[in-house]
Protein backbone atom coordinates (compact mmCIF):
# COMPACT_ATOMS: atom_id res chain seq x y z
CA UNK A 1 0.00 0.00 0.00
CA UNK A 2 1.38 3.63 -0.81
CA UNK A 3 2.20 5.99 1.87
CA UNK A 4 -0.64 9.07 1.95
CA UNK A 5 2.46 11.35 2.52
CA UNK A 6 4.11 10.29 -0.44
CA UNK A 7 1.35 11.16 -2.70
CA UNK A 8 1.59 14.27 -4.95
CA UNK A 9 -0.83 16.74 -4.49
CA UNK A 10 -3.38 17.67 -7.26
CA UNK A 11 -2.43 19.67 -10.30
CA UNK A 12 -2.29 23.26 -9.58
CA UNK A 13 -2.40 22.85 -5.54
CA UNK A 14 0.75 22.66 -3.25
CA UNK A 15 1.39 19.99 -0.64
CA UNK A 16 0.93 21.48 2.76
CA UNK A 17 4.02 21.52 4.68
CA UNK A 18 4.46 20.65 8.18
CA UNK A 19 4.26 23.85 10.68
CA UNK A 20 7.92 23.02 11.53
CA UNK A 21 9.01 23.51 8.12
CA UNK A 22 6.43 26.71 7.08
CA UNK A 23 7.42 28.31 10.19
CA UNK A 24 11.04 28.18 9.77
CA UNK A 25 12.32 31.93 7.76
CA UNK A 26 15.50 29.76 6.37
CA UNK A 27 13.07 27.46 4.86
CA UNK A 28 10.96 29.90 3.66
CA UNK A 29 13.55 32.30 2.20
CA UNK A 30 15.29 29.25 0.76
CA UNK A 31 12.26 28.74 -1.09
CA UNK A 32 11.54 32.11 -1.94
CA UNK A 33 15.14 32.18 -3.45
CA UNK A 34 14.63 29.15 -5.53
CA UNK A 35 11.12 30.53 -7.02
CA UNK A 36 12.71 33.99 -7.76
CA UNK A 37 15.94 32.13 -9.38
CA UNK A 38 13.31 30.13 -11.62
CA UNK A 39 11.63 32.92 -12.51
CA UNK A 40 14.68 34.97 -13.28
CA UNK A 41 15.83 32.08 -15.50
CA UNK A 42 12.89 31.94 -17.57
CA UNK A 43 12.65 35.68 -18.38
CA UNK A 44 16.79 36.10 -19.03
CA UNK A 45 16.13 33.19 -21.35
CA UNK A 46 14.20 35.60 -23.92
CA UNK A 47 17.63 36.90 -24.36
CA UNK A 48 19.71 33.84 -24.05
CA UNK A 49 20.73 34.31 -20.41
CA UNK A 50 20.62 32.40 -17.61
CA UNK A 51 20.71 34.20 -14.21
CA UNK A 52 24.46 32.77 -13.55
CA UNK A 53 25.60 34.12 -17.00
CA UNK A 54 23.45 37.63 -15.95
CA UNK A 55 25.67 37.80 -12.56
CA UNK A 56 29.01 37.04 -14.35
CA UNK A 57 28.07 40.02 -16.81
CA UNK A 58 27.28 42.71 -14.30
CA UNK A 59 30.66 41.76 -12.08
CA UNK A 60 33.02 41.72 -14.69
CA UNK A 61 31.18 45.07 -16.13
CA UNK A 62 30.75 46.97 -12.90
CA UNK A 63 33.68 45.48 -11.09
CA UNK A 64 35.92 45.27 -13.87
CA UNK A 65 37.86 42.43 -15.55
CA UNK A 66 38.27 39.28 -12.59
CA UNK A 67 39.62 35.84 -12.79
CA UNK A 68 37.33 32.72 -13.02
CA UNK A 69 38.44 31.85 -9.99
CA UNK A 70 37.25 35.38 -8.20
CA UNK A 71 34.23 34.91 -9.89
CA UNK A 72 33.57 31.70 -8.57
CA UNK A 73 33.92 32.68 -5.33
CA UNK A 74 32.14 36.07 -5.52
CA UNK A 75 28.96 34.08 -6.88
CA UNK A 76 29.67 31.11 -5.32
CA UNK A 77 29.61 28.73 -8.28
CA UNK A 78 31.88 25.85 -8.56
CA UNK A 79 34.98 25.91 -10.69
CA UNK A 80 33.25 23.37 -13.12
CA UNK A 81 30.66 25.15 -13.43
CA UNK A 82 31.94 28.81 -14.15
CA UNK A 83 34.44 27.18 -16.66
CA UNK A 84 31.21 25.95 -18.88
CA UNK A 85 29.49 29.64 -17.91
CA UNK A 86 32.49 31.35 -18.86
CA UNK A 87 32.60 29.32 -21.83
CA UNK A 88 29.22 29.97 -23.32
CA UNK A 89 29.57 33.34 -22.75
CA UNK A 90 32.87 33.63 -24.70
CA UNK A 91 31.59 31.23 -27.29
CA UNK A 92 28.68 33.78 -28.01
CA UNK A 93 31.04 36.93 -28.05
CA UNK A 94 30.01 38.14 -24.58
CA UNK A 95 33.29 37.86 -22.56
CA UNK A 96 36.95 37.36 -23.34
CA UNK A 97 39.24 35.68 -21.64
CA UNK A 98 42.89 37.71 -21.33
CA UNK A 99 45.81 36.93 -20.07
CA UNK A 100 46.22 38.08 -16.62
CA UNK A 101 49.35 40.49 -16.38
CA UNK A 102 50.84 39.92 -13.02
CA UNK A 103 49.96 35.73 -13.08
CA UNK A 104 50.80 34.54 -16.42
CA UNK A 105 48.79 31.26 -15.39
CA UNK A 106 45.66 33.23 -14.59
CA UNK A 107 43.23 34.74 -17.36
CA UNK A 108 41.23 37.75 -16.53
CA UNK A 109 37.63 37.64 -18.15
CA UNK A 110 36.54 40.83 -19.29
CA UNK A 111 32.77 41.84 -20.84
CA UNK A 112 32.63 42.67 -24.79
CA UNK A 113 30.79 45.57 -26.20
CA UNK A 114 28.07 43.17 -26.67
CA UNK A 115 28.57 40.98 -23.09
CA UNK A 116 27.88 45.13 -21.90
CA UNK A 117 24.72 45.41 -23.92
CA UNK A 118 23.50 41.71 -23.03
CA UNK A 119 23.98 43.02 -19.65
CA UNK A 120 22.31 46.25 -19.87
CA UNK A 121 19.41 44.38 -20.96
CA UNK A 122 19.50 41.86 -18.43
CA UNK A 123 19.37 44.69 -15.60
CA UNK A 124 15.95 45.74 -17.21
CA UNK A 125 14.51 42.14 -17.41
CA UNK A 126 15.71 41.24 -13.45
CA UNK A 127 14.13 45.03 -12.55
CA UNK A 128 11.03 43.49 -14.02
CA UNK A 129 11.41 40.18 -12.53
CA UNK A 130 11.65 41.54 -8.97
CA UNK A 131 8.33 43.70 -9.38
CA UNK A 132 6.77 40.67 -10.69
CA UNK A 133 8.35 38.10 -8.38
CA UNK A 134 7.39 39.95 -5.06
CA UNK A 135 3.73 41.10 -6.87
CA UNK A 136 2.79 37.37 -6.71
CA UNK A 137 3.91 36.77 -3.32
CA UNK A 138 0.95 38.14 -1.33
CA UNK A 139 -1.59 37.12 1.69
CA UNK A 140 -4.21 36.27 -1.32
CA UNK A 141 -1.75 33.06 -2.30
CA UNK A 142 0.25 32.10 0.88
CA UNK A 143 -2.59 30.54 2.37
CA UNK A 144 -3.12 27.86 -0.47
CA UNK A 145 1.00 27.45 -1.02
CA UNK A 146 1.96 27.26 2.99
CA UNK A 147 -0.69 25.78 4.93
CA UNK A 148 -2.88 28.81 5.77
CA UNK A 149 -0.85 29.55 9.07
CA UNK A 150 1.70 31.59 6.94
CA UNK A 151 1.15 35.79 6.01
CA UNK A 152 2.89 37.47 3.77
CA UNK A 153 4.47 39.77 6.11
CA UNK A 154 5.61 36.88 7.96
CA UNK A 155 8.20 36.51 4.84
CA UNK A 156 9.21 40.40 4.15
CA UNK A 157 9.37 41.56 7.25
CA UNK A 158 12.97 39.22 8.00
CA UNK A 159 13.69 40.08 4.69
CA UNK A 160 13.18 43.68 5.01
CA UNK A 161 15.27 43.82 8.58
CA UNK A 162 17.91 41.48 7.38
CA UNK A 163 18.46 43.50 3.55
CA UNK A 164 21.63 45.16 4.77
CA UNK A 165 22.60 41.75 6.78
CA UNK A 166 22.23 39.51 4.16
CA UNK A 167 23.96 41.65 1.99
CA UNK A 168 26.69 42.49 3.61
CA UNK A 169 27.40 38.60 4.82
CA UNK A 170 27.08 37.60 1.04
CA UNK A 171 30.47 38.91 0.56
CA UNK A 172 32.31 37.35 3.56
CA UNK A 173 33.83 33.93 3.83
CA UNK A 174 31.20 30.94 4.83
CA UNK A 175 31.74 30.68 8.36
CA UNK A 176 33.71 27.22 9.53
CA UNK A 177 31.33 24.29 10.55
CA UNK A 178 30.62 25.20 14.45
CA UNK A 179 28.56 21.66 14.70
CA UNK A 180 32.01 20.08 15.97
CA UNK A 181 31.49 17.19 13.01
CA UNK A 182 34.57 16.67 11.49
Amino acid sequence: MADPRQAAAPAGEHPQLPPSMRDRVPFLLYRAAEASHALANQMLAKIGLTARQAGILTLITESGPMTQRALGTTLRIDRTTMVALVDDLEARGLAERRRHPRDRRAFLITATPDGQQAKAAAIGILDRQQQRFLAIRTDSCLPTCCGGSTTASKIYEPIERTRDVIACEYWLPVPPDLSGAA
